[in-house]
Parts: structure tokens; sequence; C-alpha cells
């Protein structure tokens, strides 16, 4: 009899982790994956939708497509774990598995300032898509509410972008555009290099940057920080706040602080050797960013680590601790990498570089999403 892979979400890790599963064992296995949505979405193309360069079927394709992979898509709402018995409560039905792998993601929370954007969505990028239509110029604030979001480049690329659009429109000398954070230093967790190199950009776009700002109040078109600083609007773009994601936090997986507990060289809870956790799910109490490429990456090991139970024998790949992340400033981009190796060994900070700068480097992204879909969903 086939030994049964359940993997609970389509993102990044997800993905991965069920066609490598699939790949590595193939009828030796039956996987199903689980995501309450129809389609697999390419998310550092959501900034793209809100600009206008993509239109939001180009960045998405069904999970049904999967069933050409041999693997089973369900859609469906996960409701509750119970590893304890091999079991999954979803909207669906209780589904039984021998091997679980959990990436459902972090939850995101209600944004709290009601006249802000987020293009960290199809729904939110569409939105602020037509905010610009009608924008004709003013003071754009992009910010953070919170120490934990998707993608921590993220608000440096749509402060960025957002300049270089209203460079496009004719705006740009009517306009300001500010991005404050909580850190003193963008990306200030890779090192100097990289936030030297953020903050060059930045400056060369006449984007001032505001460290250290703590938001507290979003009101009166202002911006308040916990320090007194404040921020003045006509459009504000805010990363909505991340908490641990509920159904795990609620599950016999979860830690002291709601994230669950793995061995970091394998990502299997230590209660429940038969489970996996990766991706947003975990990554922030392993200290590890918050990125798709580092689901990726776990997804590939876990795979591989699964196949290695099952046939005994199998050397499969090491977990690449880097994260590669093309930042797209709307016109020039950044390839930073960090090695997070030391990091997850508790003996130092991530090592982190610059590998190219350029205008280029966008065309690698762009080239990277067709790659992306080909190989694991089309």
């Amino acid at each position: 009899m086939a030994t049964k892979v359940l993997v609970l979400g389509g993102g990044s890790g997800g993905l991965v982790a069920a066609n490598k599963v699939k790949k590595l064992l193939g009828r030796e296995v039956e996987v199903t994956l689980v995501d309450k949505n129809a389609y697999h979405e390419f998310m550092p193309a959501y900034p793209w939708v809100a600009f206008g360069m993509r239109e939001p079927e180009q960045v998405r394709r069904p999970l049904g497509n999967l069933a050409k992979r041999g693997i089973e898509y369900l859609q469906a709402t996960v409701e509750a774990l119970d590893p304890a018995n091999n079991k999954v409560k979803t909207s669906a039905g209780e589904l039984s598995y021998d091997y679980l792998v959990v990436s459902l993601g972090a939850e995101a929370l209600p944004v709290p300032a009601k006249d802000s954007y987020a293009p960290w969505s199809l729904e939110g990028a569409l939105r602020l898509r037509e905010a610009l239509k009608n924008f004709k110029g003013g003071r754009v604030v992009v910010g953070v509410s919170g120490p934990y979001y998707p993608c921590p480049p993220a608000p440096y690329e749509v402060a960025g972008q957002v300049e270089f659009a209203l460079k496009v429109k004719g705006v740009r000398e009517k306009s300001t555009v500010d991005v404050f954070h909580l850190n003193p230093l963008p990306l200030a967790g890779m090192g100097p290099v990289i936030s030297g190199k953020v903050m060059e950009i930045l400056r060369s776009k006449g984007i001032a940057f505001h460290g250290e700002f703590e938001p507290v109040a979003f009101e009166g078109g202002k911006v308040k920080a916990k320090d007194g600083r404040e921020l003045p609007y006509d459009l504000l773009i805010l990363t909505p706040p991340f908490a641990p994601n509920r159904v795990v936090r609620e599950s016999p997986l979860a830690g002291p602080q709601g994230f669950p507990e793995v061995h970091k060289g394998t990502f299997r809870s230590p209660k429940f050797p038969n489970v996996f956790v990766i991706g947003d799910t975990v990554n922030p109490s392993l200290m590890l960013p918050p990125a798709g490429v580092v689901a990726h990456f776990q997804g590939e090991y876990v795979a591989g680590v699964i196949a290695s139970d099952l046939k005994g024998a199998y050397i499969g790949e090491p977990f690449n601790p880097v994260a590669m992340c093309i930042m797209d400033f709307g016109d020039n981009a950044l390839l930073p990498q960090c090695s997070f190796e030391r990091l997850l060994a508790g003996t130092g900070m991530p090592s982190c570089g610059v590998m190219a700068v350029g205008k280029w480097v966008r065309v690698t992204k762009m080239l990277f999403e067709g790659f992306w879909f080909a190989t694991l969903i089309e």
C-alpha cells in the first residue's frame, strides 16, 4: 500500500514539498495537497499587479493542475490538527496520513489604518492600482505595522516602485515618498553591506528613510510614532501585521509563543516524528526570514527526509540555509544573498553580501517567474 503524504498549504513551501516527494518516490506515495484557495499565486509579482505590469491571471495557476503530476489537490479549509492520531480536520472532512507537511503560512491580521493600501495580495494590489490611477501627486508613505511580515525587503521594493510609477505618471515633482521601519536601517538584520546598498538606492530616488519608527496611531492623515515623530500622508501603503497560524497555535504542535516546535536540522516535530513544519508557519521562531525562497529550500529538504525514511538509504539534499531575493525598485534592482548557517547553529549572525545591482537584475526576476510555474504547476 502506498504511503500517504499530506501537505497543508499551496504556497511556495507546500508546492515544492508536494512536487519533490512525488518525484522522489513516485507510486510509493499518495500525495495530497490541501489549500483553501483554488490557485497558487506567485507572490513576488503582487506589486507588479499593483503597478500594471501584470494582470491577476498572469501571476497565478490553478492548483488543480497538480493532477497532471500525480498529486491530488483538495480545496478545503484546514480546521484542526490531530497529530496524535495522524488526522487533519478540514471543511471537506477528516483526512488521515502517514506523513504530514504543514506549510500554512502565518495569519494576516487586520491592518490598523483603514485608509491604507496593502499590495501583498491580489485584492490589495488591485486596490492600490485603482488608487494610483486617480493619484495626482502628494505625500506617499510606505511602512510596516509590526515587526513580522512576509518578505522583509517588500516595503523598500514597493517604495522604489511607487516612486518610479509617479515619475512615469508625471507627478513625481509634486510628490514625496517616505518609508519607515522599526529597524534602525533597511534590512538591518542582513548587516551593513545590504543596508548600505539599499540606503544608497533609496537616496538616489529621493526616498527618505525613517528608522526606529514604531507606529502607535494612524489618524488625521498622519502616522504617529511612539517617540513623537509624525509622517503626514495622502497615500499610505502599509504591511499588515501577522501572527502565528491559528490552526497550528491551537494544536499540539504549538510551542510557548504559538509557533510550532521543530528540530532546527530537520524541521520535524520533536513530539510527532512524522510531522514537518516549514515556511512562515515556523520560521520566525527559528530566526529565519519569512521569505518564499527559504520555504522553497525547506520543502525540498523535507521531501528528501521523507524519502530517506521510506527508502532507508536515500541521501537527500541538505537544507540550503541561504536566501536570495531580487529586490525590484522599479528602475533599478538589487540581488542580495544571505547565509543563515551560523544563525541556525547558534554561533553567529547571518553572513550577507550583494551579488548584483542593475536594471538587468529585474529581467532575471521576470524569467524566474516563468521558470517557477513551468517546473511546479503547469
